[in-house]
């Protein structure tokens, strides 16, 4: 059997072993290697090949045999395949990747002027991949140099935005680099983080109705172009966007959000052990933070207070992936939740009908009915979530 890796650093939690297990019946492995090991692994013969990541995309192409004309225009390999006789062919399959993930998207560079932030490696391949579209500008804007993010006025006209830093990366989520409201001509935002799924730039362009997209798509396109060249055979491109689903499934949340008493936490914890998730509640974790149970923090320190521990302990819980998470009912009343939930969550609203709603328990239903309640909340309910469940069953 095939045997390849992943080579860098620093690698932490990767989903290229998932990614490749879709294209292929082979192996493959995680390998941080230190730089003086990089070239006695590479020739070792362990491997069949590898995907190369931070910060040897560079260092890499001194010990292949032979470069790719993309690898050598772009001036860096991610993938390297090596043959019987133990030579080392580099390629980048970085430029498919991106390329893919524009025109899945509608994104078209042609004729626009691009702004990409950021001037690292991944850089060069976005703007190789730009000027091969048509762009008619390309613009680098970094830390510094003569476009940075001091006079980024100069090119608010731009009608196209690439981030290739890690500006909005976990754990840092919810940050970004530009006010998209300056770009006044913006036709479309890409951003090549996929953790969390949706960074603030791109919540910030879905909010305007700019089209958009994270890199998880040029993540699982150049995984899929590097397993054709691993195994010498072409694979089906229409298992390109069935990886990226499959691959963004496991990443979100399941978030469940819903009036107080509607069955989110039973429903979670059922939801959780079917999928074989972690289930976490968010009135739990309040409750744990404190040191009291809800009704008491609201007795005591009273409901503004609460609803500030509860957006914190959201926060860090929906920095996580692929868990089952139910909310307070309550969690819709603070706009700033939406982000939050929204980066990494694909949202349920659970429905129950308001008469069958279990309220022992809910200091919010003590002081308001619960008819109120429902019809200030019902329009979010509504517009926060992808799709809904009836709970209208018997609870058990």
């Amino acid at each position: 059997m095939y045997k390849f890796a992943l080579i860098g650093g620093r690698l932490g939690h990767s989903y290229s072993p998932l990614i490749h297990s879709k294209f292929g019946d082979y192996e493959y492995e995680l390998c941080e290697v230190e730089p003086d090991d990089l070239e006695t692994l590479l020739r070792s013969g362990l491997y069949d090949g590898f995907n190369v990541t931070i910060p040897y995309k560079q260092k890499v192409m001194e010990f292949c045999d032979e470069i790719s004309n993309d690898s050598r225009r772009i001036g860096s390999v991610n993938t390297i395949v090596r043959d019987d006789s133990g030579r080392l062919t580099g390629y980048n399959t970085d430029y498919f990747g991106f390329r893919y993930m524009l025109e899945t998207n509608r994104i078209d560079p042609g004729g626009q002027k691009c702004v990409i932030l950021g001037s690292g490696g991944s850089s060069h391949t976005v703007r190789t991949v730009l000027e091969d579209l048509g762009a008619r500008e390309i613009v680098t804007v970094s830390r510094t140099g003569e476009n940075n993010y001091e006079n980024m006025d100069r090119n608010f006209d731009a009608q196209i935005i690439i981030n290739t830093t890690p500006v909005g990366m976990y754990p840092n989520n919810l940050v970004s680099l530009v006010d998209l409201d300056l770009f006044t001509d913006c036709r479309g935002v890409v951003d090549l983080i996929y953790n969390p799924n949706r960074t603030k730039l791109i919540l910030d362009a879905m909010e305007r109705g700019i089209p958009c997209t994270n890199g998880l798509e040029m993540l699982v396109a150049q995984a899929w172009e590097a397993s054709e060249l691993f195994q010498g055979t072409e694979i089906d491109p229409e298992e390109i966007p069935v990886a990226v689903d499959e691959v963004r499934d496991a990443m979100l949340n399941k978030i469940l959000i819903g009036m107080p008493g509607s069955g989110k936490t039973m429903l979670g914890r059922k939801m959780a052990e079917r999928m074989g998730r972690e289930f976490v509640d968010i009135d739990d974790m309040v409750a744990e933070s404190e040191g009291m149970s809800i009704p008491e923090i609201f007795e005591k320190k009273g409901e503004p207070y609460f609803r500030r521990v509860e957006t914190e302990m959201l926060r860090k819980a929906c920095m996580r992936r692929g868990l089952v998470i139910a909310t307070g009912g309550g969690i819709v009343k603070n706009k700033a939740n939406y982000n939050i939930i929204r980066q990494n969550g694909s949202v349920i609203w659970i429905k129950r009908d308001l008469d069958k709603l279990e309220t022992d328990g809910r200091p919010i239903l003590l002081t308001t009915p619960v008819e109120i309640l429902y019809d200030e909340r019902k329009d979010a309910y509504e517009s926060w979530s992808d799709y809904y469940i009836d709970n209208n069953q018997e609870m058990r």
